[in-house]
């Protein structure tokens, strides 16, 4: 294969590159876009398939744009800035629906995403630190230091972040949480100046704690978005909030329950979860959840829930909790996904047992970049 290739890119996949074929061999090409016409070199050969640099357009999508800002392709944070806002939403549903025909085996034409702001959306990021105290990002390709003085999809509460460059004898890399308020008071916490400092936010009127060094949701436009429509109609005795995190749909599972249990490995993100549901209809358990799955002598708050909402990481459900959450038949069961393609995986797993798919919904967190958050909601099949 020579090593400059004309390529003319079929589709996007999961994780936002361009695929092409060559005299039978995939291509992987980023910064592309579909039915676009390219050069492009190649970089690494693999025996099913290779990868190439994009080098020259020879015929643009009207979908491309002039990137909004001047790292783009160089800064490893956002891969999809060449592409106009509206064809994002567009080809994240595509990406999405190949997923779930490939992975899943099952199509559903429905399938629909929810937007929000394009730029200056993100509330939460990791920075890393240069030699000089600067602050910036990894390099697309490799492990080098991108020095950023604004970025462009974060929410403008970082400004201060940016400009003042990290603190002494602050680690290599760090979080950071940024937010403005009802009255446009802007809020920045910073891991590098306080470790242990603690985020507060108001998601539809209810507030929340957790650590700026732990986990929480980057696009709080988003998430008052995602957890009416994944909450929405349930309801009963009890209900598992499994992978809770800090509790962000526990603390709002509590206003429809008898009881809610919070199953988390992490134990100070279950100690935040505690402090945002309230020990009156709090459970808390902590461990991994295919151990928890294992044990005979499950809490009796786990005999027969009436719902239950599973957000896992990327790597999608262990089999075993798939054969678990068959095994149990639970009424009402909500798949929070940040992967289309482990998600596809695991439906099929679960609608091949006593489950059937009742709606299924994207959510566009993070614009400006492949990844795709997606909600499926499911209930058993009628008999």
């Amino acid at each position: 294969m020579s090593d400059f290739l004309s390529l003319i890119i079929e589709k996007l996949v999961p994780g936002g590159e361009g695929l092409a074929r060559h005299e039978g061999c995939v291509v992987f090409v980023p910064g592309v876009l579909p039915g676009e016409e390219v050069r492009a070199e190649i970089v690494e050969t693999k025996k099913d398939f290779a990868r190439a640099e994009l080098r020259q357009i020879l015929r643009p999508s009207p979908d491309r744009i002039t990137p909004p800002c001047p790292l783009a392709g160089t800064c490893g944070g956002c891969d999809w800035l060449h592409i106009h806002p509206t064809a994002q939403g567009r080809l994240k549903i595509e990406i999405a629906r190949d997923a779930f025909r490939r992975m899943g085996g099952f199509e559903w034409p429905g399938l629909r995403i929810e937007t929000g702001s394009p730029i200056a959306y993100r509330n939460r990021l990791q920075v890393h630190v240069g030699d000089s105290g600067a602050l910036g990002f990894l390099e697309r390709r490799g492990h080098g230091f991108v020095p950023v003085q604004h970025c462009p999809v974060a929410h403008p509460a970082f400004a201060p972040l940016f400009q003042k460059g990290a603190a002494p004898g602050a680690p290599e890399r760090f979080h950071a949480f940024a937010l403005s308020d009802a009255n446009r008071k802007s809020h920045l916490w910073r891991e590098d100046e306080s470790p242990h400092a603690e985020a507060s936010v108001t998601i539809l009127g209810r507030e929340l704690v957790f650590p700026v060094s732990g986990f929480f949701q980057s696009n709080l436009e988003m998430v008052e978005h995602l957890v009416p429509y994944a909450l929405q109609g349930l309801a009963g005795d009890t209900v598992l909030d499994l992978y809770s995190g800090v509790g962000l749909f526990a603390a709002f599972l509590k206003d429809h329950f008898r009881r809610v249990v919070c199953v988390e490995s992490g134990r100070e993100a279950l100690k935040f979860a505690a402090r945002n549901v309230g020990s009156e209809k709090g459970v808390f358990l902590p461990g991994q959840l295919e151990h928890l799955t294992e044990q005979a002598d499950l809490p009796l708050s786990w005999e027969q829930p009436d719902a239950a909402v599973v957000d896992p990481p990327r790597e999608g459900l262990d089999v075993r909790v798939r054969a678990w959450l068959k095994e149990k038949s639970i009424p009402k069961l909500v798949y929070v996904s940040c992967n289309p393609v482990t998600l596809a995986r695991d439906l099929k797993d679960l609608l091949a047992g006593p489950y059937a798919l009742e709606d299924l919904r994207l959510f566009d967190f993070y614009p400006q970049t492949s990844h795709i958050e997606a909600v499926a909601k499911l209930k058993l099949k009628k008999i």
